[in-house]
């Protein structure tokens, strides 16, 4: 029996795939690395002055300011404070421009850099707002100045832009106001986040105010606040008036009775044994003549 032997031809690939598929185990790593290991930005990045923290567990990093105008369309780099050391940059008023400008930070580290972070102001300032919070049970009032100077130097045009969301989420666009607004329908027990900027013709002025947060009460809850609220004002006034009470008697007691006792009224009895005042004494002139010298006698 004849075994016949039969050849099986097999094709190499091309010599441009291997190449191909070598670069791509060589760059994969890499790509790998960068997805996995993300910079994260600077936190507590403050306006006023400008000052940051420095990302949690990292160590070593160098930050870089950027800014811009009112007018401007980029951000461009600080250069006092490119890939400083420090965690503060002192930004001076070069111009006019400079006195309404947006500011953000960047984290540079382990051949990585970082989302830009940017600055907000805390109490507020001629460029920035000053925001307070107010809540009702299923409201939340986002208390504004009207009479900021940027409202009355630019008048309809520059108004307050609201973000609002719930707390560790983003917040979103939620309306325009040229002073304070009233936010309704929120979800009572649930906490909300808030953050405000001016806007002249939707485009930011200044840096935004910092993120504050406030717990919406439920309608039960505010009925004990109030409650709470009253008891504690009975119960001060009650001491109040206690520890004025024991003062007195023991300290004020003489005038206090000077105070209790009734006018003295005279009796008719003693009135009548009083002697009669005597008439009053007039004296009566002596009519006297004239004496003529009188000579002795012999």
């Amino acid at each position: 029996m004849v075994a016949s032997c039969c050849s099986v031809a097999v094709q190499q690939p091309p010599v441009w795939t291997l190449m191909w598929s070598f670069l791509l185990l060589l760059v994969s790593p890499v790509w790998s690395f960068q997805g996995a290991e993300r910079l994260p930005p600077p936190s507590q990045v403050h306006a006023d002055p400008l000052r940051w923290s420095a990302p949690p567990n990292h160590t070593g990093l160098s930050y870089t300011v950027q800014r811009k105008g009112f007018e401007a369309e980029r951000w461009s780099d600080f250069l006092p404070c490119v890939k400083t050391q420090k965690t503060s940059c002192n930004v001076t008023m070069q111009d006019a421009e400079a006195s309404c400008v947006r500011l953000r930070v960047l984290a540079h580290g382990h051949n990585l850099t970082s989302d830009p972070e940017e600055a907000c102001s805390q109490h507020g300032s001629s460029c920035s707002p000053e925001v307070q919070l107010s809540t009702q049970p299923g409201s939340l009032t986002v208390l504004l100045r009207a009479d900021h100077p940027r409202i009355l130097e630019y008048g309809a045009f520059m108004k307050y832009l609201v973000y609002l969301g719930r707390e560790g989420e983003p917040l979103k666009e939620y309306g325009q106001s040229p002073s304070s607004l009233v936010i309704k329908e929120l979800e009572e027990g649930g906490r909300y986040c808030v953050s405000v900027v001016l806007v002249y013709f939707r485009v930011p002025i200044g840096p935004p105010s910092c993120v504050k947060c406030q717990d919406i009460p439920q309608s039960g809850e505010r009925a004990r606040q109030l409650l709470v609220t009253l008891v504690l004002v009975i119960s001060i006034t009650a001491v109040l008036v206690v520890l004025s009470v024991f003062y007195f008697l023991l300290f004020q007691s003489r005038r206090i009775k000077e105070w209790m006792r009734p006018p003295y009224v005279e009796p008719n009895c003693i009135r009548e044994l009083r002697p009669v005042d005597p008439l009053p004494y007039q004296p009566i002139e002596e009519q006297c003549d004239r004496i003529s010298l009188i000579h002795p006698s012999a």
